[in-house]
Parts: C-alpha cells; sequence; structure tokens
C-alpha cells in the first residue's frame, strides 16, 4: 500500500532526557517545553514577539518556528528505547491547563499518525541496525533540529533501500548463481574439499574422519562455541533412500550427535530432510550460498579456471 508521507524530516526530543517521551507516545503527541512563551503565543503564533520573549532567541526562536509554522509539512521522529520512532502530527499547539510538570510539556503536538519504530513495509528501526549518518543525530543535545542525514531518514522509514546497497544485492545474487553453476562443474574430491573448507570457516572442527570411500567421506565435526558434534556425509550424488539410510543411523547416535550435514553434488531425484530431526541437507544452492558467505567463490573459481 501507498502512503504519502511529508518530504523533509526534523528531530525531536520529548523533554530533557525524553522525561515526557512515555506520555507523548502513549497519547499519540509531542510534548515540549518553553514555559516563558504566553499561552497566547503558543495558540496564536507571533513570531516577532516570541522573538523578544526568548532569552537565548536563535536556537530556540528556530526550534519554536519549527513547532508552531505548520509541522504537518515534515515527518518527526525521536530515539528511544534503542529504536528509531517517528510520526506525523497536526498544525496547531495545545496548551497543558496545568502548566508544565515532571510528565507532561508546556505544550503538545497531537500526533496524525502515532508514534512507531517501525517502517512503512514493517522493519523495525532498531538503532543497531541503522547506519551510523541515521543515529547521529540521537546525539543533539537541543529540542529540535533537522538531521544532515534526512533524506536517508525517510529513505528508511519508507522502507527503501540505498541504490548503492540495491545493486551490490542484485551483484551479490548474480554471483551467487554463478557460483551455483560452478559448484556443480566441481570434482567430487573437490565438491569434499569445499565443504571441509565451508565447515572449518563457518566454526567447526574436524574431529575425525570415520570412513573414505570413493565418492564420499563420513566426518566428525565439531563446534566449541555450541558444544555440539556434528556427523557430516558428503556425496558427489545420492538418491532419497542413501538419505534415508544416514539420517536413520544419525537417529541411532543421538547421545553422540546433535545434528547431521548431508552435503550432496548431484542429488538423484527430489531429496527431502526430516522435518522433526537436527538434519542439514545442503545442495548446491545451498552450498554456493555458504561458499560465497564463507568468502569461496574465488576458490571455487580457481578449481575450473
Amino acid at each position: 500500500m501507498h502512503v504519502e508521507l511529508p518530504g523533509s524530516v526534523r528531530y525531536v526530543k520529548n523533554g530533557r532526557q525524553g522525561q515526557w517521551w512515555r506520555v507523548a507516545r502513549a497519547n499519540g503527541q509531542m510534548h515540549l517545553g518553553w514555559k516563558p512563551v504566553p499561552k497566547e503565543l503558543l495558540l496564536k503564533p507571533d513570531f516577532p514577539k516570541i522573538k523578544q520573549v526568548l532569552k537565548s532567541p536563535t536556537q530556540d526562536f528556530n526550534a519554536l518556528q519549527t513547532l508552531l509554522d505548520a509541522p504537518s509539512k515534515h515527518v518527526w521522529i525521536t530515539f528511544e528505547e534503542r529504536c528509531m520512532w517517528w510520526c506525523t502530527v497536526l498544525d496547531g499547539a495545545n496548551v497543558n491547563p496545568t502548566g508544565q510538570s515532571a510528565d507532561k510539556g508546556n505544550f503538545w503536538l497531537v500526533c496524525d499518525r502515532p508514534w512507531t519504530n517501525r517502517s512503512l513495509n514493517g522493519k523495525l528501526l532498531a538503532m543497531t541496525d541503522l547506519p551510523g549518518t541515521v543515529t547521529t543525530v540521537a546525539g543533539f543535545k537541543g529540542a529540535v533540529c533537522t538531521p544532515k542525514a534526512w533524506p536517508q531518514i525517510l529513505r528508511v522509514i519508507q522502507g527503501k533501500k540505498d541504490p548503492d546497497v540495491a545493486l551490490a544485492a542484485t551483484a551479490r545474487k548474480k554471483y551467487k548463481r554463478a557460483v551455483e553453476k560452478m559448484v556443480t562443474r566441481l570434482s567430487w574430491q573437490d565438491f569434499e574439499q569445499l565443504i571441509d573448507l565451508i565447515l572449518t570457516r563457518t566454526g567447526w572442527a574436524r574431529v575425525s574422519t570415520l570412513g573414505k570411500t570413493l565418492k564420499g567421506i563420513d566426518l566428525e565435526v565439531e563446534n566449541r562455541t555450541t558444544d555440539e558434534i556434528a556427523f557430516v556425509q558428503v556425496k558427489s550424488a545420492a538418491p532419497q533412500k542413501v538419505l534415508n539410510d544416514y539420517v536413520e543411523q544419525f537417529t541411532n547416535q543421538r547421545d553422540r550427535y546433535t545434528r547431521m550435514i548431508f552435503a550432496v553434488h548431484s542429488p538423484s531425484g527430489e531429496l527431502k530432510a526430516p522435518a522433526d530431526l537436527p538434519v542439514q541437507l545442503w545442495k548446491c544452492d545451498r552450498v554456493a550460498e555458504l561458499a560465497v558467505y564463507a568468502g569461496l567463490g574465488e576458490w571455487v573459481e580457481n578449481k575450473l579456471a
């Protein structure tokens, strides 16, 4: 669904150290201070008079003018609870009848779209997942500012990818498909070595080689970080019956093995791993994905060069 948002972004802090954030979020509001400014000037802004009232006119005046002069033309953001939150507001201030307090500001704006920490496509806007250029504004000490990276912030809220990131993702998908095609052409010896390298680079260390045949090897590998031992079978070709036989072996040795990995070069027919057991089936597409992730694409290339 297409949603039309304002074309600019402003940062706001709901009180010192976010003291009014909980009420602002719960009530769909944006809470601000400026107690010295008379009520009538907040309700019907007269900016020359407001400027005369303020003791430090430049920063405070610019902030108040942004808040009182058609704030609906901006998307408003803030950073709380380790997330970026955003909203849009209606024009016109609402003055606190009891005055500024610990939990409520001197005045507030009412949200048109309430505060949310998710993009338009539903992605959580966690600060750890956002670009540094976006989260830098969280350190701003004042109440209101225009973020330097506001176009990028707006793009993130809209759920759009950075053009360069999108280009890189497309190139990576193409490269992964090319590596997959090359994997299908590896000799069974090279395929076995590739699986061994993938396991090593993803945290698995070989414990022992249990046996070796012309077209497959049984391995025990261990991951110390998760305290797991896995049973690995590498095959150049295998039908479902062969997979089933190894699954049965794995089932009979669950006291030792926490998982089984079955890597197959050229499966005979459609293979399917049991859904109720920790059995991982690595066919060429998965092997290619892991090879690219582990930085082994060039190694695959060299085997066919």
